[in-house]
């Protein structure tokens, strides 16, 4: 069996970001999401007013007047939610603390079945989040408040654990080696493991990509009591974290107990921290996570309800509900052999909040999450696998909340290679919906599965995409790189042309656009043209044509056209990276060409042209440079074409 705490990523809170109210309140009446205006931020106000002279002439305007400024600094309110994340079987062999006794020792007798049995080691998962309005430390206690047929003992099962750290935008997985919580509990402050000295960022909507509110999240080994039954009526553990006044309390008043979850204020500005006064410094949260004994271990899907029906039927909870609910969502039993990725995420049920618990599919060198898709553009994936199966995939490209049948991305039953892994070539259709969607995919040893209905073994994954409308671009900038046979080699500054937007993009090659926008030349002096090229656009571009009339009281030098592609600038351009173009029309991409009527051969250049010119019908498709991935050969993006005339 392996374990279920996957790793967590941001587009989770990208589906969640919700802005709650930005009103300062007394401890007395905070809300259980206290999520405001940043701690720091500073308000200004003014009064502004006017008056009439009644002893002025008739149509005498009003006078205007404003007061001082004055300035509210937003005070420091702690946040903190406690939310139950299901609870699924230890993995056979693992369960307990490392050294004495052996770990596995206390395992039941039925320990990494997929089922929660009498006796088995189950954990309980919480997540805990910082909903105040200022980075926070949180205190976990060293055991939970409250077991309901069950125990809790850390010296047999293992102690409480951190398992993942998320700071709003990423989340580190720490299932490899959880940080454990000694009795008596710990402050995250410092603990070796957790990044930023285990201080929590809250949400903050004011950054140009707004972060979602970050969190910790924890799990708690307890070993089932014997004799539990799961039929005909299923006894339940019932484990709580976190003691308040109210059962599921949330962001309440810290009122001191037993093995209290709350928050620990920063100290000045460590961390981060506003470095504001807190007048309401700690704040507490407790929640109950139940799992019945004979649960399967389910798998669900996790886009969002609006999406293909993730969201399961409030009785559907097992394979056998999903088969009388077609099109509610797709269910996985998690059998410990097949798997996307390295886990399974086990659920209690699908969740409408498009939860990242998957880590199977990539894109380059990153999770599939969050990433964006061009329209047009041909993608690989890279799916990871484990166990025999095969997989079926699918992009919901009309956006439509559907994943239609044309939209599948695989072929029937794809299956891995010898290690594994599933590549698969994904081109996203030209006329793909611009927005945020949804990518599934499912692994199983049944062929042929729908987007939804159940599967007795595997896993389905669900992956937030940004499609993205192509964006084609091209830049030219001209120089003048030579008069009189004397090369101009210097870099003008960008800021001094007649086109600063496109000199200045960050996306030329360094200091490779030499030459003068001004220059003078004597008569019969020969003068040369650089005309430099660029896609930074997000998609390829094709068919790039680049033309230019020879001046008036100007005579253009017979052969000298020449193309240089993704090599150096002018005066470091290597001969390999040099193509001498013809004048003729039709043997090469280059062409001079004498007077010609409006358009021709330029289209779509404007105008009749009287003095000839030069034609570059320029090779191949040029990658842009910008559009991730990067484009497998970026000297294809950039070059130049250079001619030269005499002055008459």
């Amino acid at each position: 069996m392996k374990p279920s705490q996957k790793n967590q990523h941001n587009w989770k809170q990208y589906c969640l970001r919700t802005l709650v109210g930005a009103a300062l309140l007394s401890s007395s009446i905070l809300p259980a999401s206290a999520i405001g205006t940043n701690a720091g931020t500073t308000i200004d106000n003014t009064a502004f007013g006017s008056f009439e002279n009644p002893t002025a002439p008739g149509g005498t305007p009003p006078t205007t007047v404003n007061s001082n400024t004055v300035t509210i600094t937003v005070a420091e309110i702690a946040g903190i939610t406690v939310t139950a994340e299901g609870a699924n079987e230890a993995p056979a062999g693992v369960a307990g603390p490392t050294g004495t006794p052996t770990p596995g020792a206390e395992d039941g007798p039925a320990q990494g079945d997929g089922v929660i049995n009498e006796q088995d080691i189950v954990y309980f998962t919480y997540r805990i989040t910082n909903t105040g309005n200022d980075q926070t430390q949180f205190f976990i206690p060293g055991a939970p408040s409250n077991v309901v047929n069950g125990t809790f003992d850390e010296t047999l099962y293992g102690p409480i654990e951190i398992i993942s750290y998320n700071d709003g935008i990423t989340t580190t997985d720490l299932t490899g080696a959880p940080i454990p919580i000694t009795p008596g509990g710990l402050n995250t402050d410092g603990l070796t493991g957790l990044p930023n000295d285990g201080s929590v960022p809250a949400q903050d909507l004011t950054l140009a990509t707004p972060r979602p509110a970050g969190f910790i999240e924890i799990r708690v080994p307890i070993k089932a009591d014997a004799g539990l039954v799961a039929t005909p009526t299923p006894d339940e553990i019932t484990v709580t974290i976190g003691d308040t006044a109210v059962v599921n309390g949330q962001n309440e008043p810290f009122v001191a107990g037993t093995n209290d979850v709350f928050t620990q204020d920063n100290v000045g500005a460590v961390n981060g921290d506003a470095g504001v006064d807190n007048p309401d410094p700690e704040r507490e949260a407790s929640a109950p996570n139940s799992v019945p004994v004979g649960a399967l271990e389910l798998d669900y899907g996790d886009a969002p309800d609006a999406v293909a029906g993730s969201v399961a039927a409030p009785d559907a909870t097992t394979p056998a509900d999903y088969e009388t609910e077609p099109g509610r969502g797709p269910s996985h039993i998690d059998d410990g052999v097949t798997s996307l990725g390295p886990d399974v995420d086990i659920e209690a049920t699908a969740f409408s909040d498009g939860d990242p618990e998957d880590n199977g599919v990539s894109l380059g060198a990153n999770l599939l999450h969050g990433q964006g898709l061009i329209a047009g553009q041909t993608y690989t994936l890279d799916v990871t696998t484990e166990g025999a199966g095969t997989l079926d995939a699918w992009i919901d490209f009309d956006r439509n909340g559907v994943f239609d049948t044309g939209e599948e991305i695989t072929a029937v039953g794809e299956a891995p290679n010898g290690a594994g892994e599933i590549t698969l070539t994904v081109t996203v259709p030209a006329t793909a919906s611009a927005g945020p969607t949804y990518a599934r995919f499912r692994y199983s040893t049944e062929a042929e599965l729908a987007p939804t209905g159940a599967a007795g073994d595997g896993e389905v994954e669900d992956y937030l995409v940004n499609l993205v409308a192509a964006d084609p671009s091209l830049r030219l900038v001209k120089r003048v790189t030579s008069v009189g046979g004397t090369a101009i080699t210097t870099v003008v500054d960008p800021t001094t042309t007649t086109d600063p937007n496109d000199d200045a993009t960050v996306n030329w090659p360094t200091d490779y656009l030499e030459g003068a926008v001004d220059a003078d030349a004597e008569p019969f002096e020969a003068v040369e043209y650089t005309v430099y090229f660029l896609s930074d656009g997000n998609t390829d571009i094709n068919n790039v044509r680049i033309c230019d009339f020879i001046p008036a009281n100007t005579t253009y030098v017979t052969g000298s056209l020449e193309i240089s592609q993704g090599g150096g600038a002018p005066s470091v351009v290597l001969p390999a990276d040099l193509d001498a173009l013809t004048d003729a029309s039709g043997d090469d991409e280059g062409e001079n060409f004498v007077a010609t009527p409006a358009g021709a051969p330029c289209d779509p250049a404007a105008g009749a042209n009287t003095t000839g010119g030069v034609l570059v019908d320029v090779p191949g498709t040029l990658n842009p440079v910008t559009a991730p991935p990067a484009p497998p050969a970026p000297d294809l993006s950039y070059g130049f074409i250079r001619f030269s005339v005499t002055v008459d």
